[in-house]
């Protein structure tokens, strides 16, 4: 089973993460509370959909709200990583063969940098327990929990952030996520 990050350990974000994170409105902050330094790989940033749900007029019709790579790029506490060296591009191949791109790019550059995974899908967290143990993960509920109890946000807001997550992101974490429990509990 994997271990948890230590402190300033590199963390590279997903696009589950990612999208998780900016649907909650407040990702910077998140970001800078957490006691890691978070990247983002280029291939993420770049070409994958990182869109968030958002109702655009009280008729209640729906349009997709697009966090574009400038606005990653431009985090001051999110590096954009690319894949460069041969060694990065071997890590990569390795991982593409069972991952989709963007998991296998954050797979690949957490190896090589010494980093954890922070994401939510059940196949990256399988091939990375499998091919590299040692790689610290993550996932949306430990980075929000996390952050709540350091942030000493009010309930109300961890309340107003999570459902967020659910309604724009379309997220909720499986039963044997970390921290479930209390996420769930603000939906009771």
């Amino acid at each position: 089973m994997s271990h948890r990050p230590g402190e300033g350990a590199l963390i590279l974000l997903d696009a589950c993460c990612v999208i998780n994170l900016f649907a909650t409105e407040r990702a910077g902050d998140i970001l800078v509370q957490l006691p890691y330094r978070f990247a983002v790989s280029k291939l993420v940033a770049d070409e994958e959909v990182l869109s968030i749900r958002h109702v655009a007029d009280p008729d209640g019709s729906v349009e997709r709200e697009r966090v574009s790579p400038r606005s990653l790029e431009e985090m001051d506490d999110l590096t954009v990583m690319d894949i460069a060296t041969p060694e990065e591009q071997d890590r990569y191949a390795r991982f593409a063969i069972d991952l989709d791109d963007g998991e296998a790019s954050a797979c690949a550059l957490a190896v090589v940098h010494g980093g954890g995974v922070a994401t939510d899908d059940k196949k990256a967290l399988r091939v990375l327990e499998k091919v590299s143990p040692r790689v610290p993960t993550l996932q949306t509920p430990d980075l929000l929990f996390e952050w709540a109890l350091l942030s000493n946000t009010p309930e109300a807001e961890v309340r107003r952030m999570l459902r967020a997550v659910r309604d724009r992101a379309r997220f909720f974490p499986r039963r044997v996520a970390p921290h479930f429990s209390w996420w769930a509990g603000f939906f009771r």
